[in-house]
């Protein structure tokens, strides 16, 4: 992906910078010109440059998202670009009927799923049936209307009825959008450790960690909204505990505690 997406060139000048934006409500304060921008005329001639002004203030927000999808197989260039196009179409199509908890709640998923896009058109490392590649293009849609319609992740129940096609569909779907990357069996380790293939046959640390995911998706459904929020975005989003924090509004101790106190519940309703 080498195409240019196009950004204002008029950043420092035109624009009053706040000087951080964390948290879930850090951008808040531009609900009003987004909603400005959504009410004007195509042809209105101060539309250009709010849109503008409008773009430059959520480009930190594009650059950060896309740096947690760059890899050794995509270039940080190529990913920050398809994040910047996200950007620029959620604010083009900004709802402010549909955005729910913010202007992070229609911007964020939008961002999102031009990454997944760009990453799902250009990394399919491991070979998946094609008609598992075209439900998660589908997937992908319906993920990102249902949490814009909901303010909150879809259950898989509900990705399956708005698609119309079984649960287990869509289970599979989610696992064939986590097969994008494959590693080589001779690259080395970090600091010196032996190499993939070399270790071929280790105990792996991370095998429970897999089969309890495998075993999450068949219960995941039977959990609370807060409870499979934050499951998701831990074992399918894979964020870590202080983005899931920031990204609901509470405690990166609190994530970690209610983390540990749902999975706990989880394996002995399941050993059970």
């Amino acid at each position: 992906m080498r195409t240019s997406v196009l950004v204002p060139a008029q950043r420092q000048s035109t624009v009053t910078r706040r000087s951080r934006r964390d948290g879930p409500h850090g951008y808040d304060d531009l609900a009003p010109e987004l909603q400005r921008l959504a009410a004007m005329a195509p042809d209105d001639p101060d539309r250009g440059p709010l849109r503008d002004r409008i773009i430059c203030e959520f480009l930190p927000l594009a650059r950060n998202m896309s740096r947690r999808y760059v890899t050794g197989s995509h270039a940080a260039e190529d990913v920050e670009q398809a994040a910047t196009l996200g950007l620029i179409k959620a604010v083009d199509r900004y709802d402010p009927g549909a955005a729910t908890g913010g202007p992070l709640g229609y911007l964020v998923p939008t961002i999102r799923g031009e990454l997944m896009r760009y990453l799902r058109d250009h990394s399919w490392a491991v070979r998946v049936p094609r008609d598992l590649k075209e439900l998660s293009v589908g997937l992908n849609r319906a993920a990102l209307a249902l949490t814009q319609r909901l303010g909150r992740a879809p259950k898989p129940s509900e990705l399956a009825e708005e698609l119309d096609v079984d649960v287990a569909r869509v289970v599979d779907a989610l696992g064939a959008m986590e097969t994008h990357h494959a590693l080589s069996l001779d690259a080395p380790g970090p600091d010196g450790e032996p190499t993939l293939g070399q270790r071929l046959g280790d105990d792996d640390p991370e095998l429970e960690h897999a089969s309890l995911r495998d075993e999450l998706r068949a219960r995941i459904d039977e959990l609370p909204a807060r409870e499979r929020r934050i499951l998701l975005l831990r074992f399918y989003g894979d964020k870590t505990q202080s983005e899931i924090a920031a990204e609901i509004g509470v405690s990166q101790m609190h994530v970690s505690r209610l983390l540990s106190r749902v999975v706990a519940r989880l394996r002995e309703e399941l050993d059970g």
